[in-house]
This record gives structure tokens, sequence and C-alpha cells, in this order.
């Protein structure tokens, strides 16, 4: 009896365990898959701008016995100055103005150009020679099954390859009309923003608050960018700062340039206010005014500035999503894909990097707008998957 109880007991025991068992098992079977793929940050591939910077040194403050002139970016006759000696101006105020009468009519003749690239482009567009080819293709596929049959002649067959051959290169000719119109309608889309900001540009304003002190044109006077127009001079030289430029970088810089400044710990953004017109003998440098400095800030705080003197547009992806392969040298990125089942897996592609900023790098081939792409820790894909 005593061994028939333990064959019992060890019989519940084991029922017990498989029931167990049985309700864990379909749990741990209903619990989803876990995306395996690489968890990394993502950007899309889009049309932007790559800035061109210089990078320059200089303290708080305004130069010594120096003032600010500024100049207009264009060239044409004075129309009116608005200000006088020793008034005291807010930053954007209107000093003086061309006279924007050539600047306007050239604008509206871009905006007009622009309205009639667009219209032309979207004619273009209108797919007239698809259809007609669909058509042909199916009578010669006609022609050739009646031939084989004995129906028709071989030269009925030859003449309806010749008029696919026509069909085909009326549709490659239409499809160059097409990206020439689209071209076409870019540059004059390009050239009317172009005009509309001379237009702006015809008013010189103020780039930061000061005093007036010197007013070097009158109206009437024919002037260019090299023709000192206004002076300005701030009394406590507060928000300001000096940098030194290099003599062959002076061409590239124009009052308003925008300039990141850091100093102290902070970073802030400001205006190239004026260029003074002197260059030490004894550095070779020339002296940049700009705005933006943070109030308070004590005089003669070294600072590094970055000017930004213009931009280059194309496809950008972040800086930090294109790396360096280390055995070929060649720039990479790491394109996502989403796979059926879900799962995210990056393909390394070779790009051209032809220009880059502290943020972005503009890819001159191998991407295509709207991919996405790793922004960040794609050094970590690099490495061999085990796949």
């Amino acid at each position: 009896m005593k061994y028939g109880a333990r064959l019992a007991v060890v019989a519940l025991v084991a029922l017990i365990v498989a029931v167990v068992l049985w309700r864990i098992a379909p749990r741990r079977l209903a619990e989803p898959p876990q995306d395996r793929g690489p968890q990394v940050p993502l950007a899309l591939v889009r049309e932007g701008s790559v800035e061109q910077t210089i990078a320059l040194v200089g303290r708080v403050g305004s130069p010594a016995g120096t003032q600010t002139k500024l100049a207009f970016p264009l060239s044409g006759s004075v129309q009116r100055v608005d200000v006088s000696l020793g008034e005291r101006v807010e930053a954007g105020a209107p000093l003086a103005h061309l006279d924007a009468t050539p600047y306007a009519i050239a604008a509206q003749q871009a905006q007009a150009e622009a309205a009639a690239a667009r219209a032309g482009s979207a004619a273009a567009s209108v797919d007239r020679t698809s259809v007609k080819l669909r058509v042909d293709e199916a009578e010669l596929a006609r022609q050739r099954r009646l031939y084989a049959a004995g129906v028709v002649a071989l030269k009925d067959v030859q003449s309806a390859q010749g008029i696919v051959a026509a069909d085909r290169a009326e549709a490659s000719g239409a499809q160059a009309q097409r990206s020439q119109a689209q071209a076409q309608s870019q540059a004059a889309t390009a050239h009317q923003a172009s005009t509309a900001y001379d237009v702006e540009r015809t008013t010189l304003r103020a780039p930061a608050a000061g005093v007036v002190v010197g007013i070097f044109v009158q109206a009437g006077q024919v002037v260019d960018p090299t023709t000192p127009v206004v002076a300005l001079s701030s009394a406590a030289g507060q928000g300001s700062a000096t940098l030194d430029i290099p003599v062959a970088e002076i061409g590239r810089v124009r009052p308003g340039d925008r300039v990141t400044l850091r100093y102290g710990g902070s970073t802030s953004q400001g205006r190239v206010t004026g260029i003074a017109p002197a260059v030490d003998p004894a550095t070779g440098l020339a002296v940049l005014t700009v705005s933006g400095v943070a109030p308070g800030t004590a005089g003669g705080t070294p600072i590094d500035a970055t000017v930004i003197v213009g931009a280059q547009r194309g496809l950008v992806v972040p800086r930090s999503a294109v790396i360096e392969d280390p055995q070929t040298g060649a720039h990479l990125v790491f394109v996502a894909e989403r796979h059926a089942d879900g799962t995210l897996h990056f393909g390394s592609r070779t790009v051209t990097v032809d220009a880059q900023d502290d943020r972005y790098a503009r890819i001159a081939s191998g991407l295509h707008v709207g991919e996405r792409v790793a922004s960040q820790g794609a050094i970590d894909l690099l490495a061999p998957s085990g796949e």
C-alpha cells in the first residue's frame, strides 16, 4: 500500500507540473518578437544649405577711437539720407536709400519670366507620347504575329518597327524638353528671389543701435559698395565686439553677415556692423566690428567667432551621419530600410561630400531626397554585424 501511495503522489506532482507548464507556454509564445535591429537616431535626406564660414578671434568691445562705416551692398544713385549727425538710431532703422527704380524693374521682369517659365514647365510636363507609343507597340506585335502566320509581308513588320522607333525618339525628346523646362523654371524662380532681395538692399539699415557720427554722401550722388555712406558709433560699446581678419578675407565679408559668437562659456548670434579701413602693418590684419554680445559682458573678454559669408544649396544630411571608412578613406552613410518582418536594417553607401559646416554635410552624389540615414552612431554600424 505504501508503494502505491508513493506512485500516486509522484503522478499527482507530475500532473501539476504539466498543467503549470501548459499555462505558461502560450504566454511566452504570445510575446511579440523584439526588434533586434540597430537602435540609432534617423535623419531625412533633404534639400538644404551648407554655410560657408570664416573663423576669427577678437575681444568684446568697440575698437578704440574707431567708428563703423556703413555702405550700400549695391551700386546706384542715393535717393535720400534719413538721419542727421548726432542722431541716435535703433537696430534696423533706415539710414539712407538708393533709387530703387532699376532694381524694381528688374524684379518685375524676373517675376514675369519666372511665371512664364513655370507655365512652360507645366506645358512640357503634359505627356503626349506614351499613349501613341503603346498603341504602336501593340500594332507592331500584331504585325509580327500576322507575319509569322504568313498573312502579311515583311515590309509591313518593318514599317511598324519604324513607327515605334520614331515614337520612342519622340518620347525621349519630350523627356529632355521636360527636364530643360523644369531647370529653366528653377533658374527663373531663383533669379526672381535674387532681384527681390536686391530691391530690399536699396535701403541701408542700422545693424545695431548707435549714434550717427558721420554722413559722407548726399542725394543724387552715385555710390558703390566701396563708398562709405554713414558712420555709427556706440558711446559705451555695449553689445559689440572687435574681430581681427586677414586682409585676404576682407573681400568675402559684408556688413550684415551673420556671426556666431562664443565667449566666457556663452554663445550668441550677431551681425557684422562694419569693417575698419585701417590695417595694422605689424600683423597685416584688418578689423571687423560685430553686434550680438550679451549685455553686461566685460570689455576685453576673449571671443571666438564664425562669420557666415554665404551658403551652398543641395542635398544635406547631419554632419554626424557621414563617416570615413578607415580602410578605404571613402565617405559612407548608412541608409535605413525596413524589411517585410518589420525589422530595421542599415546598408552602407558611398557618398561624395563637397561641402560641410558645423551641422550639415552637402552630398553631391550617392543619396536621394526622402531617404533615411543613421544620424548618429553610424561608426558602430561599420563593424561587421555577424549576419
